[in-house]
């Protein structure tokens, strides 16, 4: 048969009943129910077990100059070097990613194309770079067109005068 009291309630008092903090009246009625409910009796038991434990147990004596000692740890600082304080303080994990991404720059201007402007022109085609070479010239000249510069080297148009 199951036990009637809630778990959390019944946790409480099993402790109270070890701990006997419980009144006359009280410490009665869960002794009554300690002889109906298994669950119960054997936390009980357990309980009462840890604490005839804590009872006999006696802490070890602390020596008289702990304080002092404990003072004395706490202000030593063993020097450190600049750059292991920094390394301690500032990490490793945010240098991954940074070197990451300058990596990946790094091969991007290698392997960047430019348009065969540093390459010789292929031996089949030779007038292809002065193609290349006239049309980049022309663009330049529309661009300075539109911008107001005159092509013979005059001043911008904003600056003339009127």
């Amino acid at each position: 048969m199951g036990c009637w009291l809630n778990k959390s309630v019944a946790e409480e008092l099993v402790v109270a009943y070890a701990a006997r903090t419980l009144n006359a009246d009280e410490e009665a009625d869960f002794e009554r129910h300690l002889e109906n409910c298994d669950g119960c009796r054997e936390l009980a038991a357990q309980q009462r077990a840890v604490w005839s434990v804590l009872e006999e147990w006696r802490p070890l004596p602390v020596s008289p100059d702990f304080d002092r000692k404990l003072a004395q740890r706490i202000a030593y600082t063993k020097p450190n070097g600049w750059w292991q304080n920094l390394f301690r303080t500032w990490g490793w994990r945010p240098l991954i990613p940074l070197a990451a991404a300058c990596t990946g720059l790094a091969f991007a201007f290698l392997l960047k194309n430019d348009d065969g402007a540093g390459a010789p022109a292929p031996a089949n085609q030779p007038g292809v770079r002065i193609e290349q070479q006239v049309e980049h010239a022309l663009d330049d000249m529309d661009m300075l067109k539109q911008i107001g510069v005159d092509a013979a080297g005059a001043k911008p148009r904003s600056s003339q005068k009127i």
